[in-house]
Protein backbone atom coordinates (compact mmCIF):
# COMPACT_ATOMS: atom_id res chain seq x y z
CA UNK A 1 0.00 0.00 0.00
CA UNK A 2 1.11 3.69 -0.65
CA UNK A 3 1.41 5.42 2.35
CA UNK A 4 0.72 9.38 2.84
CA UNK A 5 1.64 9.34 6.69
CA UNK A 6 -0.60 9.17 8.10
CA UNK A 7 -2.78 7.40 6.31
CA UNK A 8 -2.07 5.00 2.91
CA UNK A 9 -4.28 5.77 -0.40
CA UNK A 10 -6.05 3.84 -0.34
CA UNK A 11 -7.80 4.81 3.14
CA UNK A 12 -8.27 8.26 1.44
CA UNK A 13 -9.24 7.26 -1.86
CA UNK A 14 -12.10 5.02 0.39
CA UNK A 15 -13.28 8.15 1.93
CA UNK A 16 -12.76 10.84 -0.88
CA UNK A 17 -12.35 9.11 -4.32
CA UNK A 18 -15.51 8.87 -5.76
CA UNK A 19 -16.41 12.79 -3.64
CA UNK A 20 -17.69 15.00 -6.25
CA UNK A 21 -15.92 18.15 -3.96
CA UNK A 22 -12.25 18.97 -4.46
CA UNK A 23 -9.93 17.40 -2.02
CA UNK A 24 -6.22 17.75 -1.70
CA UNK A 25 -3.96 15.96 1.28
CA UNK A 26 -1.48 18.48 1.60
CA UNK A 27 2.70 18.79 3.57
CA UNK A 28 3.57 21.90 5.19
CA UNK A 29 7.18 22.80 3.28
CA UNK A 30 9.36 25.77 4.55
CA UNK A 31 7.28 28.44 2.95
CA UNK A 32 4.55 26.23 0.89
CA UNK A 33 1.79 23.22 0.80
CA UNK A 34 2.87 20.12 -1.04
CA UNK A 35 0.51 18.07 -2.76
CA UNK A 36 0.54 14.32 -1.43
CA UNK A 37 -2.83 13.13 -2.42
CA UNK A 38 -5.58 14.41 -5.05
CA UNK A 39 -8.78 12.68 -5.70
CA UNK A 40 -10.28 11.96 -9.04
CA UNK A 41 -12.38 15.37 -9.17
CA UNK A 42 -9.35 17.08 -8.82
CA UNK A 43 -7.36 15.34 -11.68
CA UNK A 44 -10.23 16.11 -14.23
CA UNK A 45 -10.17 19.74 -12.83
CA UNK A 46 -6.53 19.99 -13.35
CA UNK A 47 -6.22 17.82 -16.18
CA UNK A 48 -3.35 16.19 -14.56
CA UNK A 49 -1.38 14.71 -11.70
CA UNK A 50 -0.38 17.11 -9.76
CA UNK A 51 0.72 15.18 -6.54
CA UNK A 52 4.88 16.29 -5.86
CA UNK A 53 4.00 19.94 -6.31
CA UNK A 54 3.46 22.87 -4.49
CA UNK A 55 0.59 25.47 -4.38
CA UNK A 56 3.00 27.81 -5.37
CA UNK A 57 4.21 25.78 -8.22
CA UNK A 58 0.41 24.93 -9.66
CA UNK A 59 -1.49 28.13 -8.52
CA UNK A 60 -0.87 32.34 -9.91
CA UNK A 61 0.90 34.32 -7.91
CA UNK A 62 -1.94 36.10 -6.33
CA UNK A 63 -4.12 33.34 -5.98
CA UNK A 64 -1.13 31.27 -3.89
CA UNK A 65 -0.49 33.73 -1.90
CA UNK A 66 -4.04 33.99 -0.90
CA UNK A 67 -4.73 29.94 -0.16
CA UNK A 68 -2.19 29.95 1.95
CA UNK A 69 -2.99 32.85 4.12
CA UNK A 70 -6.41 31.33 4.77
CA UNK A 71 -4.40 27.31 5.78
CA UNK A 72 -2.12 29.32 7.84
CA UNK A 73 -5.01 30.57 9.42
CA UNK A 74 -6.42 27.15 10.49
CA UNK A 75 -2.86 25.82 11.52
CA UNK A 76 -2.40 28.71 13.83
CA UNK A 77 -6.03 27.82 15.74
CA UNK A 78 -5.09 24.21 14.99
CA UNK A 79 -8.69 23.66 14.41
CA UNK A 80 -10.75 22.87 11.43
CA UNK A 81 -11.30 26.29 9.23
CA UNK A 82 -14.00 27.12 6.73
CA UNK A 83 -13.55 30.07 4.44
CA UNK A 84 -14.96 31.19 0.86
CA UNK A 85 -13.82 32.62 -2.01
CA UNK A 86 -17.59 34.85 -3.01
CA UNK A 87 -19.55 37.64 -1.60
CA UNK A 88 -22.97 37.40 -1.91
CA UNK A 89 -23.99 39.74 -5.34
CA UNK A 90 -20.17 39.12 -6.88
CA UNK A 91 -19.87 38.73 -10.77
CA UNK A 92 -18.10 35.66 -9.61
CA UNK A 93 -19.82 32.57 -11.16
CA UNK A 94 -17.83 30.04 -9.55
CA UNK A 95 -18.76 30.11 -5.92
CA UNK A 96 -16.61 27.83 -3.62
CA UNK A 97 -16.32 27.12 0.27
CA UNK A 98 -13.12 25.72 1.46
CA UNK A 99 -12.85 23.14 4.59
CA UNK A 100 -9.24 22.94 5.90
CA UNK A 101 -8.34 20.52 8.80
CA UNK A 102 -4.84 21.17 10.50
CA UNK A 103 -3.00 17.20 11.33
CA UNK A 104 0.42 16.83 13.23
CA UNK A 105 2.02 13.61 12.72
CA UNK A 106 5.77 12.30 13.06
CA UNK A 107 6.25 16.01 13.74
CA UNK A 108 5.31 17.01 10.26
CA UNK A 109 2.28 19.22 9.59
CA UNK A 110 -0.18 18.04 7.19
CA UNK A 111 -3.72 19.67 6.00
CA UNK A 112 -6.23 17.96 4.58
CA UNK A 113 -8.69 20.18 2.39
CA UNK A 114 -12.27 19.84 0.75
CA UNK A 115 -13.25 22.42 -1.52
CA UNK A 116 -16.82 22.44 -2.60
CA UNK A 117 -19.13 24.20 -4.90
CA UNK A 118 -21.65 26.58 -3.39
CA UNK A 119 -22.88 28.12 -6.10
CA UNK A 120 -26.52 27.27 -5.48
CA UNK A 121 -26.23 28.04 -2.04
CA UNK A 122 -24.79 31.42 -3.30
CA UNK A 123 -27.68 31.93 -5.78
CA UNK A 124 -30.09 31.59 -2.83
CA UNK A 125 -29.33 33.62 0.26
CA UNK A 126 -28.68 36.40 -2.95
CA UNK A 127 -32.25 35.62 -3.90
CA UNK A 128 -33.33 35.73 -0.34
CA UNK A 129 -32.03 38.76 0.70
CA UNK A 130 -33.12 40.39 -2.86
CA UNK A 131 -36.79 39.33 -2.60
CA UNK A 132 -36.50 40.69 1.65
CA UNK A 133 -34.89 44.01 0.59
CA UNK A 134 -37.90 44.31 -2.05
CA UNK A 135 -40.95 43.40 0.65
CA UNK A 136 -39.49 45.76 3.02
CA UNK A 137 -39.22 48.64 1.07
CA UNK A 138 -42.57 48.06 -1.15
CA UNK A 139 -45.12 50.71 -0.30
CA UNK A 140 -47.78 48.40 -1.40
CA UNK A 141 -49.06 46.21 0.87
CA UNK A 142 -48.09 42.60 1.01
CA UNK A 143 -49.77 39.58 2.63
CA UNK A 144 -48.88 36.03 3.35
CA UNK A 145 -51.08 33.25 3.90
CA UNK A 146 -51.52 29.44 4.52
CA UNK A 147 -53.22 26.98 2.17
CA UNK A 148 -55.70 26.90 5.17
CA UNK A 149 -56.13 31.00 4.98
CA UNK A 150 -54.37 31.81 8.51
CA UNK A 151 -51.98 34.78 8.53
CA UNK A 152 -48.37 33.97 8.13
CA UNK A 153 -46.78 37.07 7.20
CA UNK A 154 -47.85 41.00 6.46
CA UNK A 155 -45.11 43.70 5.96
CA UNK A 156 -45.75 47.03 7.38
CA UNK A 157 -47.22 49.07 3.99
CA UNK A 158 -49.75 46.42 4.77
CA UNK A 159 -50.22 47.32 8.50
CA UNK A 160 -50.40 50.83 7.33
CA UNK A 161 -53.02 51.14 5.05
CA UNK A 162 -55.81 48.60 6.47
CA UNK A 163 -55.19 49.23 10.14
CA UNK A 164 -54.08 46.29 11.56
CA UNK A 165 -50.80 45.16 13.84
CA UNK A 166 -48.71 42.17 12.71
CA UNK A 167 -48.34 40.90 15.69
CA UNK A 168 -51.77 40.42 16.26
CA UNK A 169 -52.73 38.43 13.71
CA UNK A 170 -50.09 36.29 12.58
CA UNK A 171 -51.22 32.53 13.58
CA UNK A 172 -55.05 33.55 13.12
CA UNK A 173 -58.10 33.45 9.97
CA UNK A 174 -57.52 35.30 7.46
CA UNK A 175 -61.50 35.70 7.16
CA UNK A 176 -61.77 37.19 10.87
CA UNK A 177 -59.37 40.58 9.96
CA UNK A 178 -61.86 43.34 10.13
CA UNK A 179 -61.25 44.75 7.11
CA UNK A 180 -62.13 41.31 5.11
CA UNK A 181 -66.03 41.75 4.59
CA UNK A 182 -67.67 38.07 4.23
CA UNK A 183 -68.33 38.80 0.78
CA UNK A 184 -65.22 39.75 -0.67
CA UNK A 185 -62.94 36.96 1.74
CA UNK A 186 -65.53 34.08 -0.40
CA UNK A 187 -64.12 35.76 -3.10
CA UNK A 188 -60.84 35.71 -2.56
CA UNK A 189 -61.08 32.32 -1.24
CA UNK A 190 -63.13 31.24 -4.27
CA UNK A 191 -59.90 32.64 -6.54
CA UNK A 192 -57.39 30.27 -4.27
CA UNK A 193 -59.30 27.41 -4.37
CA UNK A 194 -59.17 27.72 -8.21
CA UNK A 195 -55.51 28.10 -8.02
CA UNK A 196 -55.41 24.97 -5.83
CA UNK A 197 -57.27 22.95 -8.31
CA UNK A 198 -54.73 23.60 -11.27
CA UNK A 199 -55.90 26.96 -12.80
CA UNK A 200 -53.26 29.43 -13.43
CA UNK A 201 -52.44 32.38 -11.08
CA UNK A 202 -53.50 35.72 -12.31
CA UNK A 203 -54.75 38.88 -11.01
CA UNK A 204 -58.03 40.75 -10.15
CA UNK A 205 -59.37 44.30 -9.34
CA UNK A 206 -61.33 44.74 -5.88
CA UNK A 207 -62.35 47.14 -4.18
CA UNK A 208 -61.15 46.88 -0.09
CA UNK A 209 -62.06 49.88 2.38
CA UNK A 210 -58.89 51.41 3.96
CA UNK A 211 -57.96 52.03 7.78
CA UNK A 212 -60.35 55.89 7.15
CA UNK A 213 -63.07 53.31 6.05
CA UNK A 214 -62.88 54.79 2.37
CA UNK A 215 -63.53 52.23 -0.01
CA UNK A 216 -60.00 51.72 -3.08
CA UNK A 217 -59.37 49.92 -5.96
CA UNK A 218 -56.78 47.65 -6.02
CA UNK A 219 -55.12 45.44 -8.53
CA UNK A 220 -54.23 41.97 -6.58
CA UNK A 221 -51.97 39.26 -7.29
CA UNK A 222 -51.96 35.83 -5.88
CA UNK A 223 -48.77 33.84 -6.26
CA UNK A 224 -49.15 30.43 -4.71
CA UNK A 225 -45.78 28.93 -3.18
CA UNK A 226 -45.15 25.60 -4.04
CA UNK A 227 -43.19 23.47 -1.89
CA UNK A 228 -42.54 19.07 -3.29
CA UNK A 229 -45.64 19.99 -5.94
CA UNK A 230 -47.72 20.84 -3.30
CA UNK A 231 -49.18 24.55 -2.89
CA UNK A 232 -48.11 25.37 0.76
CA UNK A 233 -48.59 29.07 0.32
CA UNK A 234 -49.94 31.99 -1.07
CA UNK A 235 -48.53 35.80 -1.24
CA UNK A 236 -51.03 38.27 -1.77
CA UNK A 237 -49.93 41.67 -3.10
CA UNK A 238 -51.95 44.07 -3.31
CA UNK A 239 -51.39 47.46 -5.85
CA UNK A 240 -53.79 50.85 -5.45
CA UNK A 241 -54.98 51.67 -8.73
CA UNK A 242 -54.71 54.73 -10.76
CA UNK A 243 -55.33 53.50 -14.32
CA UNK A 244 -55.92 50.71 -16.15
CA UNK A 245 -52.65 51.29 -17.95
CA UNK A 246 -50.63 51.39 -15.14
CA UNK A 247 -52.19 47.94 -13.25
CA UNK A 248 -50.93 45.94 -16.41
CA UNK A 249 -47.68 47.38 -16.09
CA UNK A 250 -47.78 47.28 -12.22
CA UNK A 251 -48.51 43.67 -12.41
CA UNK A 252 -45.64 42.41 -14.65
CA UNK A 253 -43.59 43.81 -12.11
CA UNK A 254 -45.22 42.30 -9.56
CA UNK A 255 -45.09 38.67 -11.00
CA UNK A 256 -41.49 39.14 -12.05
CA UNK A 257 -40.11 40.24 -8.24
CA UNK A 258 -42.26 37.17 -6.98
CA UNK A 259 -40.66 34.22 -9.42
CA UNK A 260 -37.11 35.01 -7.74
CA UNK A 261 -38.70 34.33 -4.14
CA UNK A 262 -41.00 31.18 -5.86
CA UNK A 263 -37.69 29.91 -6.88
CA UNK A 264 -35.30 29.97 -3.76
CA UNK A 265 -37.81 29.00 -1.46
CA UNK A 266 -38.83 25.80 -3.46
CA UNK A 267 -35.23 25.08 -4.52
CA UNK A 268 -33.74 25.13 -0.37
CA UNK A 269 -33.31 22.01 0.85
CA UNK A 270 -34.37 22.93 4.67
CA UNK A 271 -36.23 26.06 5.61
CA UNK A 272 -37.13 27.88 8.43
CA UNK A 273 -38.39 31.30 10.07
CA UNK A 274 -38.33 31.90 13.30
CA UNK A 275 -39.09 35.78 15.21
CA UNK A 276 -36.63 37.63 17.07
CA UNK A 277 -37.73 36.15 20.11
CA UNK A 278 -37.46 32.36 19.19
CA UNK A 279 -40.71 31.55 18.41
CA UNK A 280 -40.83 29.33 14.89
CA UNK A 281 -43.11 30.51 12.29
CA UNK A 282 -42.62 28.64 9.45
CA UNK A 283 -40.73 25.21 8.65
CA UNK A 284 -40.71 22.81 5.15
CA UNK A 285 -41.00 19.29 4.79
CA UNK A 286 -37.68 18.73 4.47
CA UNK A 287 -36.98 19.88 7.85
CA UNK A 288 -39.51 17.61 8.96
CA UNK A 289 -37.80 14.60 7.25
CA UNK A 290 -34.43 15.71 8.86
CA UNK A 291 -35.33 16.52 12.61
CA UNK A 292 -38.07 14.22 12.88
CA UNK A 293 -40.91 16.48 14.23
CA UNK A 294 -44.03 17.27 12.52
CA UNK A 295 -44.23 20.66 11.16
CA UNK A 296 -47.56 20.80 13.66
CA UNK A 297 -45.05 20.27 16.74
CA UNK A 298 -42.40 22.88 15.43
CA UNK A 299 -45.16 25.58 15.06
CA UNK A 300 -44.96 28.17 17.27
CA UNK A 301 -42.59 26.15 19.21
CA UNK A 302 -39.24 28.40 20.65
CA UNK A 303 -36.59 26.76 18.63
CA UNK A 304 -34.55 26.60 21.90
CA UNK A 305 -37.33 24.38 22.99
CA UNK A 306 -36.96 21.40 20.03
CA UNK A 307 -34.21 19.73 22.52
CA UNK A 308 -31.28 19.91 20.22
CA UNK A 309 -32.78 19.00 17.42
CA UNK A 310 -32.19 22.29 15.29
CA UNK A 311 -30.18 24.41 17.21
CA UNK A 312 -28.74 24.59 20.81
CA UNK A 313 -29.02 27.88 23.01
CA UNK A 314 -25.37 28.83 23.02
CA UNK A 315 -25.46 28.57 19.09
CA UNK A 316 -28.77 30.56 19.27
CA UNK A 317 -27.10 32.91 21.00
CA UNK A 318 -23.81 33.11 18.47
CA UNK A 319 -26.30 33.58 15.50
CA UNK A 320 -28.38 36.29 17.48
CA UNK A 321 -25.30 38.16 18.15
CA UNK A 322 -24.65 38.56 14.50
CA UNK A 323 -27.51 38.61 12.87
CA UNK A 324 -28.41 41.61 14.84
CA UNK A 325 -26.05 43.29 13.47
CA UNK A 326 -27.90 42.52 9.59
CA UNK A 327 -25.28 40.22 8.58
CA UNK A 328 -25.74 36.77 7.35
CA UNK A 329 -24.43 33.81 9.74
CA UNK A 330 -22.56 31.02 7.89
CA UNK A 331 -21.85 27.42 9.92
CA UNK A 332 -22.45 24.05 11.16
CA UNK A 333 -24.61 22.81 13.12
CA UNK A 334 -24.31 19.66 15.33
CA UNK A 335 -28.03 18.51 16.11
CA UNK A 336 -29.90 15.89 17.28
CA UNK A 337 -33.18 14.07 15.60
CA UNK A 338 -36.18 13.56 17.39
CA UNK A 339 -35.07 9.79 17.57
CA UNK A 340 -31.55 11.01 19.56
CA UNK A 341 -29.64 10.32 16.48
CA UNK A 342 -26.91 12.94 15.56
CA UNK A 343 -27.33 14.92 12.40
CA UNK A 344 -25.10 17.97 10.78
CA UNK A 345 -26.65 20.77 8.99
CA UNK A 346 -24.61 23.10 7.01
CA UNK A 347 -26.35 26.19 7.40
CA UNK A 348 -27.23 30.09 6.40
CA UNK A 349 -29.34 32.23 8.45
CA UNK A 350 -30.15 35.53 7.35
CA UNK A 351 -31.88 38.44 8.94
CA UNK A 352 -35.39 39.45 7.44
CA UNK A 353 -36.18 43.11 7.81
CA UNK A 354 -39.26 45.30 8.41
CA UNK A 355 -39.91 48.70 6.18
CA UNK A 356 -38.43 50.52 9.03
CA UNK A 357 -35.29 48.72 8.55
CA UNK A 358 -35.40 47.02 11.77
CA UNK A 359 -35.06 42.64 12.04
CA UNK A 360 -38.74 41.06 12.09
CA UNK A 361 -37.42 37.87 11.49
CA UNK A 362 -34.64 35.27 10.87
CA UNK A 363 -34.42 32.98 7.84
CA UNK A 364 -32.53 29.94 8.19
CA UNK A 365 -31.52 27.94 4.91
CA UNK A 366 -29.49 24.39 5.66
CA UNK A 367 -28.25 21.43 4.09
CA UNK A 368 -28.11 18.02 5.48
CA UNK A 369 -24.46 17.45 5.53
CA UNK A 370 -24.24 14.29 8.11
CA UNK A 371 -22.36 11.83 5.22
CA UNK A 372 -19.52 13.84 4.96
CA UNK A 373 -19.32 14.75 9.04
CA UNK A 374 -19.18 11.60 9.49
CA UNK A 375 -16.31 10.59 6.87
CA UNK A 376 -14.44 13.22 8.66
CA UNK A 377 -15.21 11.50 12.27
CA UNK A 378 -14.07 8.09 10.68
CA UNK A 379 -10.56 9.81 8.65
CA UNK A 380 -9.78 11.36 12.44
CA UNK A 381 -9.99 8.53 14.08
CA UNK A 382 -7.70 6.48 11.99
CA UNK A 383 -5.49 9.01 12.04
CA UNK A 384 -5.28 8.91 16.24
CA UNK A 385 -5.96 5.30 16.65
CA UNK A 386 -3.90 2.27 16.18
CA UNK A 387 -5.68 0.01 12.96
CA UNK A 388 -5.21 -3.47 14.54
CA UNK A 389 -5.84 -3.07 18.12
CA UNK A 390 -8.12 -0.08 17.61
CA UNK A 391 -6.31 1.97 20.72
CA UNK A 392 -4.56 5.28 20.84
CA UNK A 393 -1.42 5.45 19.13
CA UNK A 394 1.70 7.21 19.69
CA UNK A 395 0.41 10.39 18.12
CA UNK A 396 -2.82 10.42 20.04
CA UNK A 397 -0.80 9.25 23.39
CA UNK A 398 1.73 12.14 23.20
CA UNK A 399 -1.74 14.52 23.34
CA UNK A 400 -3.45 12.35 26.17
CA UNK A 401 0.08 12.59 28.67
CA UNK A 402 -0.04 16.61 27.91
CA UNK A 403 -3.45 16.63 28.99
CA UNK A 404 -2.99 14.27 32.22
CA UNK A 405 0.28 16.15 32.66
CA UNK A 406 -0.92 19.73 32.98
CA UNK A 407 -4.04 18.01 35.41
CA UNK A 408 -1.15 16.08 37.73
CA UNK A 409 0.56 19.71 37.84
CA UNK A 410 -2.34 21.48 39.27
CA UNK A 411 -3.00 18.63 41.88
CA UNK A 412 0.63 17.35 42.81
CA UNK A 413 -0.25 14.22 41.52
CA UNK A 414 1.69 11.60 39.74
CA UNK A 415 1.73 9.57 36.78
CA UNK A 416 2.86 6.50 36.37
CA UNK A 417 4.39 5.19 33.05
CA UNK A 418 3.98 1.62 32.20
CA UNK A 419 6.37 0.39 29.34
CA UNK A 420 4.31 -3.31 28.08
CA UNK A 421 6.22 -5.84 25.94
CA UNK A 422 4.54 -9.52 25.48
CA UNK A 423 6.48 -12.20 26.16
CA UNK A 424 7.17 -14.93 23.14
CA UNK A 425 4.63 -13.20 20.59
CA UNK A 426 6.87 -13.78 17.89
CA UNK A 427 6.07 -17.56 18.45
CA UNK A 428 2.02 -17.20 17.86
CA UNK A 429 3.00 -15.89 14.73
CA UNK A 430 5.23 -18.50 13.60
CA UNK A 431 2.75 -21.39 14.93
CA UNK A 432 -0.24 -20.31 14.18
CA UNK A 433 0.12 -17.32 10.89
CA UNK A 434 -0.34 -13.59 10.99
CA UNK A 435 -4.16 -14.18 11.08
CA UNK A 436 -4.05 -15.11 14.38
CA UNK A 437 -1.67 -12.62 15.33
CA UNK A 438 -3.07 -9.88 14.24
CA UNK A 439 -6.12 -11.45 16.43
CA UNK A 440 -4.22 -12.25 19.64
CA UNK A 441 -2.55 -8.94 19.75
CA UNK A 442 -5.94 -6.90 19.60
CA UNK A 443 -7.12 -9.39 22.56
CA UNK A 444 -4.27 -8.55 23.64
CA UNK A 445 -4.80 -4.48 24.01
CA UNK A 446 -8.49 -5.39 25.10
CA UNK A 447 -6.83 -7.10 28.03
CA UNK A 448 -5.00 -4.11 28.82
CA UNK A 449 -8.05 -1.44 28.12
CA UNK A 450 -10.63 -3.25 30.64
CA UNK A 451 -7.65 -3.45 33.31
CA UNK A 452 -6.85 0.13 33.31
CA UNK A 453 -9.03 2.81 35.03
CA UNK A 454 -11.31 5.82 32.94
CA UNK A 455 -9.16 8.38 33.42
CA UNK A 456 -6.08 6.07 32.22
CA UNK A 457 -4.76 5.67 28.67
CA UNK A 458 -3.34 2.93 27.06
CA UNK A 459 -1.79 3.25 23.37
CA UNK A 460 0.13 0.25 21.06
CA UNK A 461 3.40 1.79 19.67
CA UNK A 462 4.60 -1.10 18.55
CA UNK A 463 4.05 -4.75 16.79
CA UNK A 464 3.78 -5.95 20.72
CA UNK A 465 4.27 -2.51 22.68
CA UNK A 466 2.38 -0.91 24.40
CA UNK A 467 1.95 2.50 26.71
CA UNK A 468 0.08 2.76 30.02
CA UNK A 469 -0.12 6.05 31.66
CA UNK A 470 -1.95 5.81 35.02
CA UNK A 471 -2.87 9.15 35.98
CA UNK A 472 -4.25 10.69 39.38
CA UNK A 473 -1.56 9.07 41.53
CA UNK A 474 -1.49 10.63 45.45
CA UNK A 475 2.33 10.50 46.00
CA UNK A 476 1.95 8.38 49.71
CA UNK A 477 -0.11 5.92 47.85
CA UNK A 478 0.93 5.89 44.15
CA UNK A 479 3.39 2.96 43.95
CA UNK A 480 0.96 0.80 45.79
CA UNK A 481 -2.05 2.25 43.12
CA UNK A 482 0.33 1.17 40.35
CA UNK A 483 0.98 -2.03 41.62
CA UNK A 484 -2.85 -2.83 42.28
CA UNK A 485 -3.35 -2.07 38.45
CA UNK A 486 -0.20 -4.30 37.12
CA UNK A 487 -1.70 -7.17 39.12
CA UNK A 488 -5.03 -6.72 37.48
CA UNK A 489 -3.37 -6.21 33.78
CA UNK A 490 -1.71 -10.02 34.82
CA UNK A 491 -4.96 -11.66 35.96
CA UNK A 492 -6.74 -10.54 33.11
CA UNK A 493 -3.87 -11.67 30.74
CA UNK A 494 -3.91 -15.00 32.94
CA UNK A 495 -7.75 -15.97 32.21
CA UNK A 496 -6.65 -15.31 28.69
CA UNK A 497 -9.34 -15.68 25.40
CA UNK A 498 -10.40 -18.15 22.83
CA UNK A 499 -9.52 -17.45 19.40
CA UNK A 500 -11.09 -20.45 17.20
CA UNK A 501 -10.53 -23.39 19.72
CA UNK A 502 -7.31 -22.06 20.72
CA UNK A 503 -7.32 -20.67 23.89
CA UNK A 504 -4.44 -17.98 24.82
CA UNK A 505 -3.05 -16.60 28.03
CA UNK A 506 -0.17 -15.05 27.28
CA UNK A 507 2.41 -12.78 30.12
CA UNK A 508 4.19 -9.61 29.47
CA UNK A 509 7.23 -7.87 30.93
CA UNK A 510 6.69 -4.64 32.23
CA UNK A 511 8.93 -1.39 33.11
CA UNK A 512 7.25 1.28 35.37
CA UNK A 513 8.85 5.06 35.46
CA UNK A 514 7.24 7.78 37.38
CA UNK A 515 6.70 11.04 36.78
CA UNK A 516 7.77 13.96 38.22
CA UNK A 517 9.68 11.45 40.39
CA UNK A 518 12.46 9.70 37.49
CA UNK A 519 11.86 12.05 34.51
CA UNK A 520 10.04 15.65 33.38
CA UNK A 521 8.75 15.31 30.15
CA UNK A 522 7.02 12.33 27.97
CA UNK A 523 10.30 11.15 26.09
CA UNK A 524 12.94 10.85 29.36
CA UNK A 525 9.96 9.03 30.79
CA UNK A 526 9.68 6.39 28.31
CA UNK A 527 13.33 6.17 28.39
CA UNK A 528 13.69 5.45 31.61
CA UNK A 529 10.27 2.84 31.29
CA UNK A 530 12.06 1.55 28.51
CA UNK A 531 15.17 0.66 30.45
CA UNK A 532 13.15 -0.63 33.10
CA UNK A 533 11.40 -2.95 30.81
CA UNK A 534 15.01 -3.94 29.82
CA UNK A 535 15.64 -5.17 33.68
CA UNK A 536 12.96 -6.78 33.87
CA UNK A 537 13.57 -8.85 30.88
CA UNK A 538 17.07 -10.14 32.05
CA UNK A 539 15.03 -11.33 34.75
CA UNK A 540 13.25 -13.50 33.00
CA UNK A 541 9.58 -13.85 32.10
CA UNK A 542 6.49 -12.06 33.21
CA UNK A 543 8.63 -9.83 35.02
CA UNK A 544 7.98 -6.00 36.41
CA UNK A 545 11.30 -3.73 36.95
CA UNK A 546 10.41 -0.12 38.11
CA UNK A 547 13.26 2.63 37.56
CA UNK A 548 15.42 3.45 40.25
CA UNK A 549 16.34 6.39 38.80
Amino acid sequence: MDRIAPFTKEQLDLLYGKSGDLVFFMKQTKDSFAYEYINATCKRIFKKDITGSTVDEILPLALATEIKRQYRISLESERPYTYRDYNLFSDNKLATETEVMPIFHGGNTYLLVISKNVAGQKKIEEDYSFYQSLVSNSVDPMIMITKNFSVFDMNSAYESAFGVRREDWIGKSYEEMPVMKQRLFEEIKFKLEKIKAGQAASSTIIERPKKDGMFTRYSVNYSPIVENGEIRAFHIVLRELTSEAKLKEELKKTENILESYKEALNYAALVAIWDMDGIIQFVNNNLKGTTGYDNEEMMAMNITEIGQTIISWKQYEAIRDTVLEGAIWRGEIKSRRKTGEIFWMDATVIPLMDGEGGIAQLLAIMFDITSRKQLEEQLRFMAYHDGLTKLPNRQMFVQEFSRIKALSDGKDQWVAMLYLDGDNFKRINDQYGHDIGDEFIYHFGQSIQKSIRQQDVVARVGGDEFLVALSGLEPMQGIKQTKEIIKRIKENLAEGWFIGQQEFSPTSSIGVAIYPLHANDLDDLVKKADSALYEAKKKGKNQVYFSEN
